[in-house]
């Protein structure tokens, strides 16, 4: 599972297909539609706020969270982009 921790806006602009956006502010009230027993791959644009999401997930028991660096940023694999 990819949980992308980026604000709605910067979501919708680029993405990873198939990721779950869930912005950092909004993490701690919507656990719950997350499954802890699944592999998490957390990202953001630059590996900050992912990594502060990663912490607050560890500590919420998920044990499988690995914060993805740098980020958005640095992605070169396969994404879904909105053109205008």
């Amino acid at each position: 599972m990819v949980l992308d921790v980026r604000e709605t806006a910067e979501y919708e602009f680029s993405h990873i297909p198939n990721s779950i956006s869930i912005p950092l502010g909004e993490l701690e009230k919507r656990l719950y539609e997350l499954d802890k027993e699944k592999e998490t791959y957390v990202i953001c644009r630059t590996g900050n706020r992912s990594d502060l999401a990663a912490q607050k997930l560890t500590k919420k028991g998920f044990t499988k969270v690995i914060n993805v660096v740098p980020g958005m940023s640095q992605w070169t694999g396969k994404r879904i982009e909105v053109s205008k």
